[in-house]
């Protein structure tokens, strides 16, 4: 039995449907090559505690995952030629799946630095360069930095939806479903059980226990900024969530924005909406909708479809079948391994969506490109792919 490739979360009051048939109709006629994909990246020390991320075997791999992940999107391997990122079960990152579907779009890349512990080594925009400290601290940005970030997002988003017809807009933040537990938090959505991890089994009474301590040194209560966005950000957030926001909030004034992406994404939209209230900026929701992959949508270790009707976004998954993958390390992601990524779910449904590739060819397509980014690569060096993390 074939699965449906992109699926229905929360449809939010038919926002989804609407977004959906919006995004389709920008993709219609040109192979979805009109639009662009957006790359955010954000780093938090928070990424370096035990048991928070999968995103790289050891902390400082995590630290590198930005920069690695950005360049192999973009040049199909990273500057010095090195790994890409795997997960401690040695899975490799979905950068391999975005890459699949960005070429095969023909779809320009644009990456967005908001503060990395390691720039990447290609062309990219910078918007800030302030690194999160650890959610615990209560003191993760300056409320400035903050500020600035999110001015930033509304600019780029008002100059790219002069010239492209719609955005898909990712991350890359290790650590980051734990800045997002912090913000809802601060914004009063009780979360705590609801989010998802790249870890087969994430560990909630830890995510949990860091974000009341970060909550506590900053003087706050659960749900005590509900009307201040910016100081939930400051406190417990990290640099990609408000520069996506208004970046978001901008170009979907006119055309649609896809926030690909799981628990983070939904983060940001609920700061969007906290946002847009708070400065009256209005907000355009049937433009804007959040596309993750099915495994973290369906994930068993958290809730979110349960998220998204707490935060009440629009929300879709993309559901193709990995179990088809020729390869292992593809496989893998069918038992709860990474999950999402470098907007990986919303890359596969945009491929769908804009008619670019139906489901075989999409596995095709990424198996091809773990070929060209993984097996061929480790080939040459003369290192077998067995599963595990390099070392």
């Amino acid at each position: 039995m074939t699965r449906d490739v992109v699926v229905t979360v929360h449809d939010a009051g038919g926002k989804l449907r609407q977004f959906l048939a919006a995004f389709a109709t920008a993709c219609a006629g040109s192979g979805g090559s009109s639009g662009r994909f957006v790359l955010a990246l954000g780093s938090t020390m928070t990424s370096d505690m035990p048991g928070i991320s999968a995103a790289g075997a050891t902390p400082r791999l995590r630290r590198l995952t930005p920069r690695t992940d950005a360049e192999a999107l973009v040049l199909g391997r990273t500057a010095d030629g090195h790994e890409l990122p795997v997960s401690p079960a040695g899975i490799v990152s979905p950068v391999v799946i975005t890459r699949a579907v960005t070429v095969s779009m023909s779809l320009p890349v644009a990456v967005v630095d908001c503060g990395s512990f390691e720039p990447p080594r290609i062309p990219c925009l910078t918007v800030g360069r302030e690194v999160a400290g650890c959610v615990s601290s209560g003191r993760a940005l300056e409320p400035r930095t903050v500020e600035t970030l999110f001015q930033s997002g509304l600019a780029l988003g008002q100059q790219l939806s002069l010239r492209d017809s719609f955005l898909i807009v990712s991350e890359c933040t290790p650590g980051g479903t734990t800045t997002a537990l912090g913000v809802l938090t601060a914004l009063g959505y009780d979360a705590q059980r609801l989010m998802s991890s790249s870890l087969p089994q994430g560990d909630h009474e830890l995510k949990a226990k860091v974000v009341r301590q970060g909550l506590e040194r900053a003087g706050l209560s659960p749900g005590a900024a509900a009307d201040r966005p910016f100081l939930a950000v400051a406190a417990a957030g990290d640099p990609m969530q408000p520069f996506t926001a208004g970046l978001a909030l901008s170009a979907s004034r006119r055309i649609p924005v896809m926030l690909a992406g799981g628990s983070q994404m939904l983060c940001v939209w609920a700061l969007m909406r906290a946002i847009a209230a708070k400065e009256s900026l209005g907000m355009s929701c049937g433009a804007v909708g959040v596309v993750t992959t099915g495994w973290v949508a369906f994930d068993r270790s958290a809730r979110c479809p349960e998220l998204a009707r707490l935060v009440d976004a629009p929300m879709a998954a993309a559901c193709p079948d990995f179990n088809r993958s020729r390869h292992p390390g593809l496989r893998a992601y069918e038992q709860g391994h990474v999950k999402e990524g470098v907007g990986a779910g919303g890359a596969m449904a945009a491929a769908v969506l804009s008619n670019t590739l139906d489901a075989r060819g999409l596995m095709e397509a990424i198996d091809d490109m773990y070929d060209e980014l993984v097996t061929v690569r480790t080939a040459e060096c003369a290192v077998p792919w067995n599963g595990r993390p390099a070392t």
